[in-house]
């Protein structure tokens, strides 16, 4: 579950750096007005990156305190 976990991270930083790209192009070849709204898919990938890397860390430390229960 662990690597899983861990790709996953890794999946939504990947596609938050290549979503960011290609906004970053459409925007420097149609401009800001025709493009301002795909601005939030990098936004959400990060986003999407930042909660399951808390919650595999919030899960990991769930687990350490119940393999330390008698």
């Amino acid at each position: 579950m662990e690597k899983l976990a861990r790709w996953m991270e890794y999946f939504w930083i990947g596609l938050g750096v290549v979503s960011a790209g290609w906004v970053i192009y459409l925007m420097a070849t149609e401009g800001w007005e025709r493009n301002k709204l795909l601005v939030w898919f990098p936004v959400m990938c990060v986003a999407m990156f930042l909660y399951r890397r808390f919650m595999r860390k919030k899960m990991a430390e769930w687990a350490e305190r119940q393999n330390d229960r008698p």
